[in-house]
């Protein structure tokens, strides 16, 4: 059972797995007044495109107050990157975490499956 195991971490490992991403998945701003910016990427490695929506949590999980997205959801072209910023208000500290979700197109192309990616922020004002 123990070498079939290794057997199969060694075929993903060599398949090269498909995943999308968000870049950067962590990140530290420091601003100086009470705004705050941050330009994120959502990378689409399929072969068709993808639908994300684009969610801002708090640090307990709810919904961020006085934060935005360019876009609540993001349109990726097959092998594409698309940019978005998240933008908002920066009390003394702040942790946000930036989730993409896959979505199924109206004509049902697109996600085979529901995906999910997160990314942890903290903004600090000086």
């Amino acid at each position: 059972m123990r070498i079939f195991l290794m057997a199969c971490s060694i075929m993903l490992s060599a398949s090269g797995a498909f995943a999308q991403a968000l870049a950067p998945m962590e990140k530290s701003v420091t601003t100086y007044t009470d705004r705050f910016a941050v330009q994120l990427k959502a990378y689409n490695p399929y072969p068709s495109a993808q639908r994300f929506q684009v969610r801002i949590l708090n640090e307990d999980g709810g919904p961020a107050r006085g934060v935005a997205a360019t876009a609540h959801t993001l349109i990726v072209p097959p092998n594409d990157i698309a940019g978005f910023y998240v933008w908002g208000e920066s009390p003394v500290s702040r942790h946000i975490e930036v989730c993409l979700t896959s979505q199924f197109f109206a004509t049902g192309e697109g996600a085979m499956m529901r995906g999910e990616v997160c990314g942890k922020y903290i903004i600090t004002r000086r």
